[in-house]
């Protein structure tokens, strides 16, 4: 029988919990020997959308349904609200949602694998989807906190991370599909000074992003191979501002202010038609 939340139109209400160190250890172990049996079917190949579908088989979906069901292996964070679980049409939703319910914490007090495994195990469904998912990596589902880079890939913590940081600006890192890989969080989250001022969520959104379309301008977060210093793209804002970084205090300024000094190569992207 589906869950209430996976009906559409249907939401469930519960409270967030953390794995315990038994909880925790089978989650774990379950991801890990379901990816093992994905690469063993792709036969050392690139793993393919078919791989995941056959390797995602009745003995795991029962090991994870014996792991959801029970209340054993987690327990209740105390000052929780209401998780308004549903059927996410994007990232943004899940994170707002999640953040909403963990919002008497503050970020870093929760920032921890228990309670990042535990909501992914709960949300398995919309962020692990055999033949849509391209990859199986396990750290989109198992978080490693003191893993810097791929921290931040994990489908629960990364988009969770960003609508906390950066509020209604995180849908340029977050507007994609639960299960997706957000490219532009991956190249944003590599530029620790940029990172950690929360105007640049704004300043990404007010170049980058398509308000008409809901989702980044596609070819603005890397420089395609054959055109490396393509102006005005996030490359070339996050050289820009390092520049910048070392004569000006940055961390004073508004959007409008940094965006206003930057040079003409970004005069298409000040304009942004989309807003």
């Amino acid at each position: 029988m589906k869950n209430i939340a996976e009906k559409k139109g249907l939401t469930k209400k519960m409270k967030i919990r953390k794995f315990n160190s038994e909880g925790h250890n089978k989650w774990v172990e379950l991801y890990n020997e379901l990816f093992v049996e994905i690469k063993r079917i792709s036969k050392g190949s690139k793993i393919s959308p078919e791989d995941i579908k056959k390797g995602y088989n009745k003995h795991f979906k029962e090991k994870y349904e014996l792991i959801k069901n029970s209340n054993d292996f987690s327990e209740e964070l105390s000052n929780s609200k209401d998780f308004k679980v549903k059927n996410f049409d994007n990232s943004y939703e899940l994170a707002k949602s999640i953040n909403i319910a963990l919002s008497e914490y503050n970020f870093y007090e929760i920032d921890r694998s228990e309670i990042w495994d535990w909501i992914a195990m709960i949300l398995f469904d919309q962020i692990f989807v055999p033949g849509k998912i391209r990859g199986a990596s396990p750290y989109r589902y198992v978080v490693n906190i003191n893993d810097f880079f791929t921290s931040f890939r994990h489908l629960i913590r990364g988009p969770c991370w960003a609508e906390n940081q950066f509020k209604e600006n995180s849908k340029i890192f977050t507007h994609t599909k639960p299960y997706q890989q957000n490219d532009w969080l991956e190249q944003f989250i590599k530029v620790s000074f940029l990172r950690e001022m929360k105007v640049m969520g704004q300043v990404c959104s007010e170049l980058y992003f398509d308000y008409k379309k809901n989702e980044a301008i596609q070819g603005t977060s890397k420089a395609p191979g054959n055109d490396p210093d393509k102006p005005g793209i996030f490359p070339r804002l996050r050289n820009k501002l390092s520049q910048f970084n070392k004569v000006k205090y940055l961390w004073g300024m508004s959007a409008e202010e940094i965006i206003k000094m930057l040079p003409k190569e970004f005069n298409n992207y000040k304009k942004n038609i989309t807003k």
